[in-house]
């Protein structure tokens, strides 16, 4: 059993993780980023992740991206190489992959239906 200022502590790291995210999904992707910046290693973020969020590290940084490449994509104004630029994908190509991977989507398949 944990003692309660380890759950806290724990508690804490996760929701610093998670305001962090939303913070820095745009420019940085990768959990050595947010781990670095929390003064743990990838697996402690992961392990910690799992544990209060059902979801490792992973999959909680390219959910958010994926919301906010949504909410670019309702506004049709957006170009995709504008929405590209903004969260800084390398290129429209990969982007379009990043999206299709994590939602089964295209980007043309969701602008339509958005």
């Amino acid at each position: 059993l944990l003692s309660k200022n380890e759950y806290s502590r724990k508690e804490k790291i996760c929701w610093q993780f998670w305001e962090m995210i939303s913070l820095h999904c745009k420019e940085h992707r990768d959990v050595n980023f947010y781990a670095k910046a929390l003064n743990i290693t990838p697996y402690y973020l992961s392990k910690l992740s799992k544990q209060f969020f059902n979801d490792n590290a992973k999959t909680l940084i390219d959910r958010q991206v994926i919301l906010k490449l949504k909410e670019l994509l309702r506004t049709p104004s957006n170009s995709i190489q504008s929405i590209a630029d903004q969260l800084n994908f390398e290129d429209t190509s990969y982007m379009c992959r990043y999206f299709k991977k994590h939602t089964g989507f295209t980007l043309l398949q969701y602008r339509k239906s958005a």
